[in-house]
């Protein structure tokens, strides 16, 4: 006998599960035989092949079995192949692949359909036995849910029904479907598919039994982008509001991905194709998968986090792919252009280690190597015996994963101070760091240190920025360390500890530091953010031994012989914000991967919304407030201190009249700036919180550390704060030595270039002063010195050169 061709395939849904399988058979033959018309009748030599399956494939080689719905218990569902045509009433199904068809069965409305939307089961699971787990397949962008997994055979064998109903007969295995067709005017992103598909996970798995279930996805191409956006959110759901979602992760033991485009595919073909139209409704998705995607890399880092305990096969494409053409005689879009690589194997990899992830490549191109003939297919075999021993290994996996969630403590964030509601300006900083410690481009360890003057605002940065993570990705620690001497520093890994409940924490003899970096160095805990603040003394991390900050090491670290850095980990999972006064502290914690930014004091517009969200100001008070700020040279500890002590003292003391104290005497300054009885409740109440206590503490780490740059810094008080020869504070010290007692003051921020940024910055601000008062000659010389400044170290056309062509001009229309 001739085997037959292949033919459409139609997805029949609403069949009643209360009447037994055979029955069904004949009914929906029947109700097929109705609706057909009188000359189709005489061309169907034979009777539809009928496959019932959640929403399975009709040619299968073994009899024909109902299953039930993925969705419904009351229902059932059946997939039919017809052979020698289509009927009519089903034609429009096939101009409209989008569109159902309904018929009555009886006294029940049936649905045909050919997109496959949804879930829909493709064999029933062995009889007698419980299901080992849950198989999902998901299709590409431009794909078909059953059509895409289909060989190209003669015989068009559907593998994930034809080949695993034999092999994997305990598995209940479906496909999803989704509407990808690049021809039609969707808006969706990779936000709405991955919503999408989290909302009918929910509808399949919403028992405690199939919520435990082990879980293993087959993905391809754009599928595996809408899986890792669904993981990464399931991850952040919460349990209680969410059980079904929440538990996705845990559930997922393995996934086996055929093609995936990590980093994003070559979409210029497409875009070609979708040309013709101005502002197509896709190319926002295909801005979102091209190459080198932003979006994609970052997902990527989540993702590549998140399955190092998991069970990873990456299939990648050794074939290659016909781009689109236009036939112009056809008028349709065809493969027939010059031959690519789709997804290249740096873009399919994941490139983590082969104990976590398989790499195998595939004879195909991007569309068949998904496609599989005969169960002697090399690809099929490949992918056949990875998904039995996931069958076999799993269970115990996840049965040990769920059993550990229901103790184990949910990612917090460890931050001793609240959030700052009113919180401004520093968005260019919290930039740098969201895109250094959270960057796509590597899977290396992040380190960043911010640096700068005490009370500049660093430690409140950094707050703001702890917020920002938890908000952001909720799965995150985020956990932070005092590092200003090395007793604060374990006590704070010994708050670690009972935070993560690690055992063995309260054995007097439990070496705690060693407990928390091997917590921290395991990925299966997820990832964390330490956030170090005050390191200002890198003695305290790099010297074992030794007597720090005036406390002796503790007695962990003796008996370890370690300094406290190398209890800091260097691993893709965590990163490290550090906040120092010290730049070469900074620079030595962040290492040579890691990077300073520099805290700068606030721009003008910053420091007044700042001291607006303090102290009220009237209208008639905006001048003096300006004023005000720029005398305290928008620093923000000593903004936020003098406007507690305006509001602590009103109505007797004013903006103006605390403006007038200030500007009478440097005495008054110092008074005024030292006042110890105001507290803030959002800094460390080890550290002073009087601007000049604050500034004191960098002056006596200096004295101890470099006695001669203390010598140097006594010195320079007692000229003008600015150009001070060199000559005159060298002396008669070498070059060598002056440098070295310079060091530690530029390390603190303390120091006189004369074409610094920092210096020009201030010379601009005093032009800004200057002109509120209309002393616009002055003003005029300040500006344009600020000016010379920085188009000779910057260049004239640098962002920083134009606001100081822009405060001239202003000069010059007042």
């Amino acid at each position: 006998m001739a085997a037959r061709k292949r033919g459409p395939v139609f997805r029949v849904t609403g069949l009643p599960a209360s009447q037994a399988d055979d029955e069904l058979v004949a009914s929906l033959k029947a109700a097929i035989d109705d609706n057909l018309a009188e000359d189709e009748r005489s061309k169907l030599t034979a009777p539809p092949a009928i496959v019932p399956s959640g929403y399975c494939a009709l040619r299968l080689l073994c009899p024909p079995a109902i299953v039930p719905s993925c969705y419904d218990n009351a229902e059932k569902v059946a997939l039919v192949e017809f052979h020698g045509g289509v009927p009519a009433f089903l034609a429009g199904l096939m101009a409209d692949p989008l569109g159902d068809w309904q018929v009555e069965m009886g006294d029940t409305d049936i649905s045909f359909d050919q997109h496959f939307f949804g879930f829909t089961q493709l064999y029933t699971p062995k009889p007698g036995s419980p299901a080992t787990a849950d198989i999902i397949a998901i299709t590409g962008l431009d794909g078909h849910a059953y059509g895409s997994w289909r060989g190209k055979g003669n015989l068009g064998r559907m593998w994930l029904r034809d080949f695993l109903s034999k092999d994997l007969p305990c598995c209940r295995t479906m496909i999803y479907g989704y509407n990808s067709k690049l021809s039609t005017h969707g808006v969706d992103t990779i936000l709405d598919y991955g919503r999408g598909l989290v909302e009918e996970l929910k509808k399949i798995r919403n028992t405690e039994e199939l919520r435990k279930r082990p879980l293993f996805f087959i993905a391809h191409s754009f599928g595996g982008i809408i899986l890792a956006h669904c993981l990464v959110k399931a991850v952040q759901a919460d349990e209680d509001d969410h059980p079904t979602v929440a538990c996705l992760y845990r559930a997922t033991y393995g996934m086996l991905l055929f093609g995936i485009p990590h980093k994003g595919l070559v979409v210029d073909d497409i875009q070609k194709m979708l040309a013709g139209e101005s502002s197509h409704p896709r190319d926002g998705l295909l801005q979102e998968i091209k190459s080198k995607s932003n979006l994609l890399a970052y997902q990527l880092v989540d993702f590549k986090n998140l399955v190092r305990d998991r069970k990873i096969v990456s299939f990648y494409e050794t074939g290659q792919t016909r781009q689109l053409t236009f036939d112009s005689e056809t008028k349709r879009w065809k493969r027939t252009g010059d031959f690519i690589t789709a997804v290249d194997a740096d873009s399919a990899l994941l490139q983590l280690p082969d104990s976590i992830e398989d790499k195998i490549p595939l004879d195909a191109n991007h569309s068949m190597i998904v496609k599989f003939d005969n169960r002697n297919n090399r690809g099929y075999t490949s992918a056949r015996d990875k998904l039995r021993q996931f069958e076999q290994d799993a269970p115990k996996v996840v049965a040990a994963r769920f059993s550990r969630a229901q103790n184990r403590p949910k990612p917090s964030i460890m931050v001793p101070f609240q959030r700052d509601s009113t919180f401004v300006g520093r968005e260019d900083i919290l930039t740098k760091l969201r895109e250094k410690l959270e960057q796509p481009a590597s899977q290396d360890h992040s380190r960043l240190a911010l640096v700068g003057l005490g009370g500049i605002g660093k430690s409140q940065i950094a707050i703001e920025y702890a917020y920002r993570v938890r908000e952001a990705a909720p799965q995150t620690w985020v956990f932070w360390v005092h590092a200003s001497n090395a007793v604060r520093f374990e006590q704070a890994y010994r708050d670690i500890a009972a935070k993560v409940e690690l055992p063995g924490r309260d054995d007097p003899k439990a070496d705690t530091l060693r407990l928390v970096h091997n917590w921290l160095c395991d990925e299966r805990n997820g990832r964390w953010l330490i956030i170090l603040d005050n390191a200002d003394d890198d003695d305290v991390f790099f010297s074992a031994n030794e007597d720090t900050g005036g406390t002796a090491q503790t007695s962990e670290a003796i008996s370890q012989k370690r300094p406290l850095a190398t209890f800091l980990p260097q691993i893709p999972n965590g990163s490290i914000l550090i906040t120092s006064r010290n730049s070469a502290a900074a620079f030595n914690l962040a290492g040579t991967h890691g990077s300073t930014t520099k805290v700068e004091p606030m721009g003008v517009e910053d420091a007044l919304a700042l001291l607006k969200t303090r102290v009220s100001i009237s209208r008639s008070e905006e001048d003096d407030a300006k004023a005000l700020i720029q005398a305290l040279e928008c620093i923000p500890l000593a903004i936020t201190h003098a406007a507690a002590y305006i509001k602590t003292r009103a109505p007797m003391t004013t903006i103006a009249s605390y403006l007038r104290l200030f500007r009478e005497s440097e005495a008054n300054q110092a008074r005024l700036l030292d006042v110890k009885e105001l507290r803030d409740l959002r800094r460390d109440p080890s550290i002073k919180h009087a601007v000049i206590a604050t500034w004191k503490i960098s002056f006596d780490q200096i004295q101890k550390t470099g006695p001669a740059a203390a010598e140097l810094l006594a010195l320079m008080s007692m000229f003008d704060r600015q150009g001070i020869p060199v000559s005159l504070l060298q002396g008669q010290a070498s070059r060598l030595d002056f440098e070295d007692a310079v060091a530690p003051l530029l390390s603190f921020s303390l120091v006189l270039g004369p074409e610094h940024p920092d210096t020009l910055t201030s010379v601009s601000n005093l032009g800004w002063v200057l002109e509120s008062q209309g002393k616009y000659e002055e003003a005029e010389a300040m500006h344009r010195r600020a000016l010379a400044g920085y188009e000779k170290v910057l260049g004239l056309e640098h962002p920083d050169t134009l606001p100081s062509i822009a405060n001239l001009a202003s000069t010059f229309w007042s």
